[in-house]
């Protein structure tokens, strides 16, 4: 690959080479350089809401990897400006900008706000990811639905977010992430989509559950507390 200046770029490409096991991350941060202007250019193709969450989940995240997650983040966002049709600089305005409206913007298709989120739930800040499950969590005829795939593991949802070491869960988020939870289902409870002993019952599995992945990310903080030792 002459100085990883690839001729022509496209979306198969750069995934290709940002997944790639055999580049180092310092030669996919060189094609991302080189090859700068034609990735510009391919942003200004826009793909569905079901092609960009089928690549996002082929392009795992790995646990105790943060230098090539960092590379696979600045992929991901180069996709989803492609995917929403925005320039790669205004994508975090763009994800505030959603949030700051309370999803509410009518210039922001529904697909789009699916397309960020999937990006959130890999890449986003604690308080954007709440914000995103409170967004994704409103819709009281589907927020059993959402709420039971979020927390499973390997699903793109809240625990996979938890999961990695560099998004550990503390007390805070515990406490906001139980409260988003609660909120939602007693608004379905209220509207008749779910009994009272569900809405119950639900809330008790889901604190239970978030108590398990927040359990996990603490026993990622012994294991690095263990390898600093050797």
């Amino acid at each position: 690959m002459d100085e990883f200046k690839i001729m022509p770029v496209n979306s198969v490409t750069i995934n290709k080479i940002l997944t790639s096991q055999e580049l180092t991350d310092s030669q996919k941060a060189l094609f991302l350089r080189n090859n700068a202007k034609e990735i510009k250019d391919v942003m200004k193709v826009e793909i569905s809401k079901s092609e960009f969450s089928a690549m996002m989940q082929n392009r795992p995240l790995q646990r105790f990897r943060p230098l090539k997650n960092s590379f696979t983040k600045q992929g991901d966002k180069i996709l989803l400006a492609q995917s929403l049709g925005v320039s790669f600089k205004d994508i975090n305005k763009y994800i505030e900008n959603i949030i700051n409206n309370h999803f509410e913007l009518t210039h922001i298709s529904p697909d789009n706000a699916e397309k960020v989120k999937t990006y959130v739930y890999r890449h986003g800040s604690k308080a954007q990811v709440i914000e995103f499950l409170d967004y994704e969590l409103s819709k009281v005829e589907t927020v059993l639905e959402k709420l039971y795939k979020t927390l499973e593991d390997n699903s793109g949802g809240l625990a996979d977010y938890f999961s990695r070491p560099i998004h550990r869960m503390d007390d805070i988020t515990l406490s906001k992430l139980y409260n988003t939870i609660d909120k939602n289902l007693r608004r379905a409870e209220k509207a008749g989509v779910i009994t009272s002993d569900k809405c119950n019952s639900t809330a008790e599995w889901a604190l239970v559950r978030i108590y398990q992945i927040q359990n996990n990310s603490k026993v990622i903080r012994a294991y690095d507390k263990y390898k600093s030792m050797l």
